[in-house]
Parts: structure tokens; sequence; C-alpha cells
């Protein structure tokens, strides 16, 4: 056979659906062992302390001061 003669049949080989279907699944398995040897897991984030997390100190309000059950009147019973 000639070099030419050959031509036509390996075309005819690598336009077969087995042999592509079959490079596709070889090229699959081959990248997912690479992924596989070569996974390293991420380090973990560090955690920020909780206190650089707090929440600010609630506002005060005005409340009028009740008396005490001791005390009678409140300011109006001290004058």
């Amino acid at each position: 056979m000639t070099i030419k003669e050959y031509i036509p049949l390996i075309l005819g080989v690598l336009k077969d659906i087995r042999v592509i279907g079959t490079v596709i699944v070889m090229i699959l398995v081959i990248e997912f062992a690479k992924f596989v040897t070569t996974y390293k897991k991420k380090p973990p984030k560090p955690k920020k302390a909780k206190a650089a997390k707090a929440a600010p100190a609630p506002k005060e309000e005005k409340k009028e001061e009740k008396p005490a059950e001791g005390q009678a009147g409140g300011e109006e019973a001290k004058k």
C-alpha cells in the first residue's frame, strides 16, 4: 500500500464515533486524575475576634427616674 491509500484509511478511523468517544473519555479521565493528584485544600480563613465586631453601645434614652419606694414624691419631697 502506498501513502495515498493510507490517508483515507486513517481518516476513516479518526472519524469513527467510537474513536472520538474514547478520546473524549480519556481526556476527561486524565484531567480528573491530574486534579486529584494536584489538589490542595485551601487553608481556613482566620476568624476575626468577636470583640472587634461588637455592636456599638446602645443609645442612652432620657428616662424620668421614678422615686424609690422609700422616697415620697422624689425631688418635691426634698424641697
